[in-house]
């Protein structure tokens, strides 16, 4: 199974509203923005604003494509160059979760923001009912740090989250104990 990174562009509207659309019902539990993506041009919306975050430094999506089929988004948010740090958001389609796909694009990811990009710190917060992206932080390498306190907002509603992070050194010591 081939798993790439691919940077989100405005080209990929059509299929990801496709992606998204299909899947409605599953990514909603923990995504807030599927109830607003009602179109293709929801999702060129989406696609424009990446583009332009991408330009300004402030964020960095990536299209996840298995087999060069459209799976999912990753990418880095909420981008500090002074602090050298970021947030890290993905989903995946449903035929897609339990197969590793977000191991290895979490990798990539973490190539990405260690290396290039020159980040020092990466942080995960999932709401806590989210069990499965807590176990994607967990088997990546993130370290619990502890519960934000009512930190995201889901379906009208406050939740708390957990935070995980991982540090460039972390990531270092463990790409050479992979090698």
């Amino acid at each position: 199974m081939g798993i790439q990174l691919q940077p989100a562009t405005e080209l990929a509207a059509n299929a990801l509203f496709a992606l998204v659309d299909a899947h409605r019902a599953a990514l909603a539990s923990w995504l807030p923005w599927v109830a607003t993506t009602h179109s293709a041009a929801d999702s060129l919306a989406f696609l424009r604003h990446s583009v332009a975050a991408r330009q300004q430094g402030s964020q960095y999506d990536w299209l996840i494509l298995v087999d060069g089929q459209l799976a999912g988004v990753c990418g880095l948010h909420t981008v500090s160059a002074a602090n050298h740090r970021a947030c890290v958001g993905y989903w995946l389609a449903p035929p897609y979760v339990g197969r590793g796909v977000m191991q290895a694009a979490l990798q990539q990811l973490c190539g990405q923001a260690f290396g290039p990009l020159g980040l020092q710190r990466l942080v995960i917060d999932p709401a806590l009912g989210n069990v499965r992206s807590i176990a994607v932080a967990q088997r990546a390498g993130f370290c619990f740090e502890g519960i934000l306190r009512q930190h995201l907002w889901l379906h009208g509603q406050p939740h708390d989250a957990a935070c995980y992070s991982l540090l460039a050194t972390e990531w270092a010591v463990r790409q050479h104990g992979q090698a």
